[in-house]
């Protein structure tokens, strides 16, 4: 019986070093690649993204500089219509959120097109030559972009509500994005919140006195999001709504 305690005891210790071992392996491999083709919708019209992810092992706290997608020069979308897109490289730390991004990335004009279906490549060069290339199957799909968006000051605190589209799950996700306009120090942040929600505070945000911000709403999908018009604000006792 002893033996087999110490055996049911050793699994979880077993488990854990499998696990670290595969994190360990993907952070210097392209196993940890996610390839994503995603539809834009937003009242200005429809366009398209294309990304490349490096999925973030919780196991291992790593640096942005690290990873499969750290080595390369570029990475490059050719589209089933033949189209070439190059990616542009993304790298940061949210500095509000803590999230971290590690990705190539192309956002498409605002008056675009969704991306058409069939099938993608993706491209990783490096020293001008491809070293990896991975293909994804897409099927064209949009989302309603929320609507009737109002903010309030509460405090050090920015709470903002909206209503959501039709049709949202557990499976939607939303993010309230904040950035600074012409004038005031540089800022953007953003927070994520569950599908079911139609309000959310953003606790101690990092927001200058008077200073003057622009806010919107996305609401996202495993496919794509939809985002609202930008509505502009300055940090006072009200957040007063302002002109662009």
């Amino acid at each position: 019986m002893r033996l087999r305690y110490k055996i049911l005891l050793s699994i979880p210790v077993i488990v854990l070093a499998l696990a670290v071992s595969l994190c360990l392996i993907g952070q210097y491999t392209n196993a940890f690649l996610i390839t994503e083709v995603w539809s834009q919708n937003s009242p200005a019209g429809e366009s398209y993204e294309y990304k490349v992810n490096e999925f973030q092992c919780a196991l291992i706290k790593s640096g942005l500089e690290r990873g499969f997608l750290s080595t390369l020069d570029a990475v490059r979308v050719i589209t089933p219509d033949g189209g070439v897109y190059w990616l542009n490289r993304d790298f940061n730390i949210n500095e509000y959120s803590g999230e971290v991004t590690r990705r190539y990335v192309l956002y498409g004009p605002e008056k675009a097109e969704l991306p058409v279906s069939g099938k993608y490549r993706f491209e990783f060069i490096r020293d001008d030559k491809v070293v990896h290339t991975k293909t994804m199957s897409y099927v064209q799909s949009k989302i309603d972009y929320p609507t009737d968006i109002r903010w309030e000051r509460r405090g050090d605190d920015l709470y903002v509500s909206w209503t959501p589209p039709e049709g949202m799950t557990k499976d939607n996700w939303y993010k309230v994005l904040v950035w600074n306009m012409d004038g005031t120090p540089e800022l953007f942040i953003s927070l994520s919140f569950d599908g079911d929600a139609a309000e959310g505070l953003m606790e101690d945000v990092p927001l200058v006195e008077d200073g003057e911000y622009q806010v919107n709403v996305a609401v996202y999908y495993h496919e794509g999001y939809a985002y609202t018009d930008s509505y502009f604000f300055r940090w006072d006792q009200n957040a007063s709504e302002i002109e662009p």
